[in-house]
């Protein structure tokens, strides 16, 4: 079917079931950020393949909504469909569910899958729309009904993670959780997200593009804990050995049933913006039900000492591959055409041959000239480009080992620079240091911080749209909550032992982008007469560029920094590289 004939018969069906307007998101029943085929409806019914976006269907409008990071994309992929770009973000583009608002009429109803939205996100909208009388069905799947060929659920299997990277057993986890539940006064505990579900067991697989983990549901009572999971994905010897673990498996969709059948009144606790509104509304309705953020989210955020053991160690693994990646990508032969792709395909590789590397974090980011200032560019064989000297180049990527999950991002010049590129590379770098060496007292959130990394730019009066860092997962998701660095207000203190990212940027739409990003470790830092005080530990190994550097605009003590950073890059990488890259990286760490 091409785009007209979905459309078409999307609109038979509203019709039919008396739907004003169908909204399609990108997300799945748990609100994963890397979604799997199987759930990527609004990709097949819109051609846009960004991993961000909401499209909505009415008789006679097709509308998709996008953020800055997709706009070029989001054009070029629904240019020859009826499809029209919304730029979410724009000072005169309303959200979807304001659109719907003004554009539909009283007593007309609007339809979302009830299972791919979160119980909070269904309750916004209700109570928004409620206001005109618009109203809103979740008990239908219409997409289910048109799309042809629909790639079935992932049937990976699922594999125990050794306690040796783990650093806890499944059976202490649960404990602790059992612990957060019993203080927040739950007897019962939903767990939809599948980086939760995968930490909490223990478990891994290969469900879900970029994260290792497996399509499953878990509830889990003070007594007893219940698995929800295809069994084709468990085997014998899994099976044995989750049970011997008090573990009890059951069916994916018997979720549903089992909510159903909790005891009236018990006290559940779920978190309103993972747990789907399919699922929550299964919940026995009699049971009181306590909204917050899960005990295994936050719990997991916190790296215990042998996961931090095995980052620090990662940490160089990781450096070395992508020192030897700069260093091939620098002194390659003139005539050896490079494109954005091949660029990825041979980091890849190099990352490949480090011990305990199983995949990429996400997929990477190679991004030449006018592709930089993309926020997410994400090469195509449509717009792959050749990598040319005398341009901007941006690479953002990273990988999962057993041993941890990285992400990294320099910005070079294969040429000469600019003074502009020298100055905003500069501006960039500042800010990136700023956070680095920041002390902060306990309690501090992630907000706080993120200023830090922008007063350079907005001296001179610019700025750049997505925050300045996210948490980090232990071999799982690249992108992980619910700490980040970000100007959102978002309610959660920084604490020893979480891992985030450091990335501030500039983008010159059209021209070029700058990113440099380095995962950092939240350490104690010491303890004063005004209270206890935390640090950032940098766990990301690779230089600067030199050539982009305008001393002139560093203080003493960014100098100091970076050259004290360059020394520990060299000391901690020399050692594994040859002696030529090892010449090279010497040259590109020297002091400034």
């Amino acid at each position: 079917m091409n785009a007209s004939e979905k459309l078409a018969a999307l609109r038979q069906i509203m019709a039919a079931e008396q739907i004003a307007a169908l909204v399609v998101p990108s997300a799945d029943p748990h609100q994963s950020e890397y979604v799997t085929a199987h759930w990527q409806a609004r990709a097949w019914l819109t051609g846009f393949t960004g991993s961000a976006g909401v499209a909505v269907v009415t008789a006679d409008k097709a509308i998709l909504w996008t953020d800055f990071r997709y706009w070029i994309q989001a054009a070029s992929q629904i240019r020859e469909s009826e499809f029209a770009l919304f730029k979410s973000g724009e000072p005169d583009v309303p959200e979807f569910y304001d659109w719907i608002f003004e554009n539909l009429s009283e007593n007309d109803v609007a339809a979302i899958d009830g299972q791919v939205i979160s119980r909070n996100q269904e309750k916004k909208y209700r109570e928004h729309w409620e206001i005109r009388n618009i109203g809103l069905r979740t008990d239908l799947d219409l997409v289910s009904r048109v799309w042809q060929k629909r790639p079935a659920m992932p049937a990976t299997k699922a594999w125990d993670f050794s306690i040796r990277f783990a650093g806890q057993t499944r059976t202490e986890k649960i404990q602790k959780i059992r612990d957060a539940m019993n203080a927040a006064g739950a007897r019962w505990y939903v767990m939809t997200g599948l980086e939760d579900i995968a930490w909490t067991f223990n478990l891994r697989g290969s469900d879900a593009p970029n994260n290792p983990v497996n399509i499953a549901f878990a509830l889990m009572g003070l007594e007893h804990t219940q698995l929800f999971i295809h069994p084709d994905k468990v085997d014998k010897n899994l099976a044995a050995v989750l049970t011997a673990d008090g573990v009890r498996l059951s069916v994916y969709k018997d979720i549903f049933f089992a909510l159903e059948k909790l005891p009236d009144k018990a006290c559940v606790l779920l978190d309103p913006n993972m747990v789907s509104a399919a699922v929550s509304s299964a919940v026995n309705p009699t049971c009181r039900i306590i909204e917050k953020t899960g005990p295994a989210t936050q719990l997991k955020a916190v790296k215990n000492a042998v996961q931090i053991q095995h980052l620090r160690d990662t940490a160089v693994k990781d450096g070395v591959a992508v020192t030897r990646f700069l260093h091939w990508l620098a002194t390659r032969d003139a005539k050896e055409a490079v494109s954005e792709i091949s660029a990825a395909e041979k980091l890849f590789d190099l990352r490949s041959r480090q011990t305990d590397f199983m995949e990429n974090s996400f997929d990477p980011i190679m991004a030449c000239g006018a592709h930089s200032a993309m926020c997410h560019y994400s090469a195509t064989k449509e717009s792959d480009v050749q990598i040319q000297n005398n341009s901007m180049f941006l690479t953002d990527s990273g990988g999962n080992y057993l041993t941890g999950t990285t992400d990294i991002t320099r910005t070079i010049c294969l040429g000469s620079p600019t003074l502009q590129q020298i100055q905003d590379y500069t501006l960039v770098l500042k800010g990136h240091i700023a956070v680095a060496e920041a002390c902060f007292p306990e309690g501090t959130k992630g907000f706080q911080i993120d200023t830090l990394a922008r007063q350079f730019l907005w001296q001179q009066g610019m700025n750049f749209g997505h925050g300045t860092g996210h948490g980090v997962g232990f071999f799982l998701c690249v992108h992980e909550g619910p700490a980040r660095i970000s100007p959102h207000p978002v309610d959660v203190a920084l604490e020893p032992g979480m891992l985030l990212t450091n990335e501030p940027g500039i983008y010159r739409e059209g021209a070029y982008g700058i990113r440099l990003e380095n995962m950092v470790l939240v350490t104690k830092a010491k303890k004063t007469a005004f209270g206890a005080f935390l640090a950032f530990e940098n766990l990301t190994w690779c230089h600067f560029e030199r050539t982009l550097v305008d001393t002139a605009l560093l203080t003493p003590s960014e100098t100091r920094w970076l050259n004290q950073y360059h020394q520990q890059v060299f000391d901690l990488l020399s050692p594994h590289l040859t002696s030529e890259t090892a010449s090279w990286l010497g040259s590109k760490t020297a002091p400034l």
